[in-house]
């Protein structure tokens, strides 16, 4: 299932590998970033659309800060995850960060 937000987040990127996030803060909760799973880049063509946009996403893997990494074990012997994906993206022409999606 996924939930989609467009809200506002603080993110501390990794200046060594493209600025991908690290970390992230949403709703006064810090998240951890365990994996980066995918990222793509969408930009808007200025004909089609009023707004211009210039979006970098980044799917990663990530939990709350302290929350064990590899989760607890199920009935049925499986880890559970101890987070969540989420789609971050930074706005390029606005220099923001925001939380597209989380799905769990």
């Amino acid at each position: 299932m996924t939930k989609r937000y467009d809200e506002p987040i603080e993110v501390t990127a990794d200046p060594i590998v493209d600025d991908a996030p690290v970390a992230f803060a949403w709703r006064g909760r810090r998240y951890e970033v365990d994996q980066r799973l995918d990222s793509w880049r969408e930009a808007g063509q200025w004909w089609a659309s009023a707004e211009v946009t210039d979006r970098e996403f980044f799917r990663v893997l990530a939990r709350p800060s302290g929350a064990m990494s590899s989760g607890e074990v199920d009935a049925d012997g499986f880890l559970r995850s101890a987070g969540a994906v989420y789609d971050v993206y930074r706005d390029r022409i606005r220099g923001d960060w925001r939380l597209a999606r989380v799905w769990d």
